[in-house]
């Protein structure tokens, strides 16, 4: 009875949010999953069909990016998929067809328009031999024998853990020796599990790619800019509220542009001195609303703009000639491109009572300009201007604890699993 109330009280607010198409989907999806899926579910969990040796699995929580992405595009690069049969868990199958070649393959995950899972997802679950994925697979509710579940995770920053979560793996990776005691007490678990391989993006990272410089490019003629800064706060305001950070309570919910004033006068700075910012927003923020103004030197970006011009993610931050950041773990990538950073602190004793850290002093692990204000902020683009850069030997020591560096992080991992061509 309590299940059948939840189930009409998330029909009656999609139906005001979302409209009469999206209930529609929704109440297909219950009544297919309850005539089949369930009991198909049921039945593969209790007599799970054979392990396929030679199947890899692969899910991120926004389709076909980030670690899993880069793993598979070098697999499909360098020819493993001659041997392996590759498998996507996505959203929308149909979007990826021009990346479909020998023993690829991309699977619906959800149910059309929901979150509710498909009895195929559950059955290449059961018969992968590996399963990457970068943020949970909990879902599966159990683990076969001969079976690996590799977690690549998204990141290793500053921030401790949060609401206890628990994230089932075999394995996952850390970008150097200084994480596998802050991930063993993030995750709890022992610290055999954990391999300081550093991440695949990394090597998306390093490389970049032509489309992100052209992009890049593009952004700086349209702003008559010299040099971009990429900026990617990370989340305070969530679109999952167990996960809000009540930390900044300023008009735009983002670190020092507390309001419409200060972001313009940091705009016709950025402007007047040809720089050009671009806000890349975090997938778990609320978007941001910067109302009417009109800007041209802050750009902001979400996933979709840049899956419109056919870039992940970590080939446009190849680009950028800094990162402002704050205690994203974007910053602890960053380190390997050696390039200038920024960190916003102004909710720092904030975030210290809200969240907590990771490293009992986090601010030694952040080697660039501390800025707590606008007048600070400015001082960092022009110093990113000028080519003024102190702290090259901070951030050299700093990446000496923080990371594993190698030639090929992607083959790292392959080799250690045994997978070959």
């Amino acid at each position: 009875m309590e299940r059948a109330k939840r189930i009409i009280n998330k029909l009656k607010k999609m139906w005001a949010e979302d409209g009469v198409v999206a209930v529609y989907h929704m109440m297909c999806a219950y009544v297919t999953y309850a005539l089949y899926d369930r009991w198909k579910i049921r039945r593969l969990r209790k007599f799970p069909p054979r392990l396929v040796k030679n199947r890899i699995l692969f899910e991120t929580n926004d389709d076909f990016t980030d670690n899993s992405r880069a793993l598979f595009d070098y697999m499909v690069e360098n020819g493993y998929n001659e041997k392996y049969e590759l498998v996507w868990l996505v959203h929308e199958p149909e979007k990826y067809t021009k990346y479909v070649t020998k023993n690829v393959k991309f699977v619906r995950n959800f149910k059309k328009g929901t979150t509710i899972r498909r009895a195929q997802a559950y059955r290449y679950a059961l018969t992968s031999h590996f399963i990457f994925y970068t943020q949970a697979f909990n879902w599966i509710g159990m683990a076969r024998k001969n079976q690996v579940f590799v977690n690549l995770w998204h990141g290793c920053g500053y921030k401790a853990n949060k609401n206890n979560r628990r994230v089932f793996f075999d394995y996952c990776l850390v970008p150097g020796d200084v994480f596998i005691e802050t991930k063993k007490e993030f995750f709890s678990c022992s610290s055999k599990k954990l391999l300081p391989f550093g991440y695949p993006r990394y090597d998306m990272m390093l490389r970049g790619s032509d489309a992100a410089r052209a992009f890049k490019e593009k952004l700086l003629k349209q702003s008559d800019s010299e040099k971009m800064i990429l900026w990617m706060p990370t989340y305070r305001h969530a679109t999952s509220e167990r996960l809000n950070e009540e930390t900044l309570n300023n008009e735009f919910n983002i670190p020092i542009l507390e309001d419409k004033e200060t972001l313009l006068t940091f705009h016709d700075f950025c402007r007047d001195n040809h720089m050009l910012v671009v806000i890349k927003k975090h997938y778990l923020q609320i978007p941001y609303d910067f109302g009417e103004n009109k800007l041209t030197n802050i750009v902001y970006l979400e996933n979709q703009d840049l899956e419109e011009n056919g870039l992940q993610l970590y080939e446009f931050i190849n680009c950028a000639d800094a990162l402002v950041s704050d205690y994203s773990s974007v910053a602890i990538d960053y380190l390997l491109l050696d390039r200038p950073l920024c960190f916003t602190l102004d909710d720092y004793e904030a975030y210290t009572e809200s969240r907590g850290w990771v490293f009992e002093n986090p601010l030694e692990y952040m080697p660039g300009e501390h800025v707590y204000n606008l007048e600070q902020f400015e001082q960092f683009v022009l110093d990113v201007k000028n080519g003024k850069d102190d702290y090259q030997a901070q951030r050299q020591e700093v990446r000496g604890k923080t990371h594993n560096e190698c030639d090929c992080y992607c083959k790292r991992v392959l080799d250690y699993f045994e997978i070959t061509k």
